[in-house]
């Protein structure tokens, strides 16, 4: 059930985020507590989050994103050069305007580290 009900509903559009350690806190989170919800396993019993998804046989969330957003970066490689994705992650759109400010990561910077 977890696998086909809440983690496509906790990663949907996960190959394209540009993320945050806190968000990622956040979905590690919501992932142990399902799991340990599932397992009925009490927080007094103490079990480390690594144990946890042992007995569950999954990869933790922040795995499992990372994959995604490798996965969509080979997709990105392959794809035609006129295609809006790919102008984009290069930075290639010279029409239009952003605000002031900018973002504090951008995308390319969260896959350089899973590159390594």
């Amino acid at each position: 059930m977890f696998k086909a009900v809440i983690l496509p509903k906790l990663l949907y559009g996960g190959e394209t985020w540009t993320e945050y350690t806190k968000q990622a806190q956040k979905l590690n989170h919501v992932q142990l507590n399902c799991l340990c919800r599932i397992l009925k396993l009490r927080w007094e019993g103490r079990l480390l989050d690594t144990e946890v998804l042992e007995r569950t046989g999954l990869l933790s969330i922040y795995v499992q994103l990372k994959q995604l957003q490798l996965r969509w970066s080979g997709h990105l490689v392959r794809m035609d050069d006129e295609r809006l994705p790919k102008r984009l992650f290069y930075g290639d759109v010279t029409t239009g305007s952003r605000r002031e400010g900018g973002q504090l990561k951008h995308y390319k910077d969260t896959l350089k580290p899973s590159l390594k």
